[in-house]
C-alpha cells in the first residue's frame, strides 16, 4: 500500500469538501487523517489529508484537481505532514 499526504485549497462552497471527499472514496483510496482550516479571510479551506492505496498518487490528484472549487492540489512530503500537524496541534491550544 501507498501511503501520502495531499495539500488542497478549495473555495468555501456549500458540498466542497463532500465533492473531495467523494472522489476519494470512488477513486478507491482510503482515508487515514483529515485536518481541515479556514483561511484568515475565510473564503478558502485548506484541507490535509493522507490517504492510502494500491494505486499512484497522482490518479487522485489529477481527479481532484478537476473538481469546480478546487484551486490548488500538492503532494506533500511525509517530514512536511508531520511538522505541519504538530504546529496544528499546539496552534488549537
Amino acid at each position: 500500500m501507498i501511503q501520502f499526504t495531499l495539500q488542497v485549497r478549495v473555495r468555501q462552497s456549500e458540498g466542497a469538501l463532500v465533492r473531495i471527499l467523494g472522489v476519494t472514496r470512488r477513486r478507491r483510496f482510503d482515508l487515514l487523517h483529515l485536518t481541515v482550516d479556514t483561511t484568515e479571510d475565510g473564503h478558502f479551506l485548506d484541507i490535509q489529508m493522507t490517504v492510502q492505496a494500491d494505486r499512484a498518487e497522482n490518479t487522485l490528484v489529477r481527479q481532484i484537481e478537476k473538481l469546480e472549487d478546487v484551486s490548488q492540489v500538492e503532494v506533500v512530503e511525509p517530514d512536511d505532514a508531520a511538522s505541519e500537524r504538530r504546529a496544528a496541534r499546539s496552534s488549537a491550544r
